[in-house]
């Protein structure tokens, strides 16, 4: 069943200012995937210094995993780089590639829907959309677990659902949404 998000109603505080920002994971991940490509890159070279050349398959394996080590690279830049900044008067979504600034008016609904234990969180505004996750846990191989989400994300979702004077959220298939009152959209 649908669990109701309670949370959006257990924050009234407001910070005149302040900054949000998703839990970064362990870049141990991205360590290895490029130790993993010196260490081809090595093999790489003893092969071509014992032999005179690279097979196409070794060659390829070490070029994909160039590939995904700098995709993990790119991931952890862009999450130590999110944040979401409120103030009195506005809400700001900031990555390295996207700012999108909403005045607290132009926010239309939050949708919320749940993903594991946390929440999938989306913010339509007038200017656009952006989605953040609510602080959950991922548990991995050999009992570890990792924190992945937004910090204090539950908080942000209750400040903005507030502070644009969303109403209360009514289920719509399997996403609770919280709508702008009908007679304020239209001015």
């Amino acid at each position: 069943m649908n669990q109701h998000p309670a949370f959006l109603k257990a924050f009234t505080e407001f910070d005149e200012k302040k900054t949000y920002r998703l839990i970064t994971l362990n870049r141990s991940g991205e360590w290895i995937a490029w130790l993993l490509v010196l260490t081809l890159g090595v093999l790489d070279a003893v092969l071509l210094s014992l032999v005179g050349t690279i097979s196409l398959v070794a060659l390829i394996v070490t070029i994909l995993f160039v590939f995904a080590a700098f995709a993990s690279s790119f991931s952890n830049w862009l999450e130590r780089n999110t944040k979401i900044t409120v103030s009195e008067g506005d809400l700001v979504y900031q990555t390295p590639l996207r700012r999108l600034q909403l005045m607290w008016g132009e926010i239309d609904s939050l949708r919320l829907t749940r993903r594991g234990a946390g929440w999938y969180v989306m913010v339509v505004g007038d200017q656009g959309v952006f989605t953040f996750q609510t602080p959950t846990s991922i548990k991995g191989s050999f009992g570890r677990e990792a924190k992945t989400g937004l910090e204090s994300g539950e908080q942000l979702a209750a400040l903005i659902a507030g502070q644009a004077n969303l109403l209360e959220p009514e289920l719509e298939g399997d996403v609770w949404v919280c709508r702008r009152k009908r007679s304020e959209q239209s001015q």
